[in-house]
């Protein structure tokens, strides 16, 4: 079986982290892929935790 690689410019890279805030009680994590062809950079995933309890 063939194996084979992605171009440089389209390896998903690390992107922001914005943490739920203090004394969140349910956390729910998501990770959101985010690409703009108009900037040059490479797709990142930015992760975004979010308190889904009812407060």
């Amino acid at each position: 079986m063939a194996e084979f690689s992605l171009p440089r410019n389209s390896k998903v890279q690390k992107g922001k982290h914005h943490a739920a805030p203090a004394g969140a009680k349910q956390v729910r994590t998501f990770r959101i892929y985010r690409w703009t062809p108009d900037d040059g950079e490479n797709p990142r995933l930015d992760t975004f935790e979010v308190d889904v309890s009812s407060s």
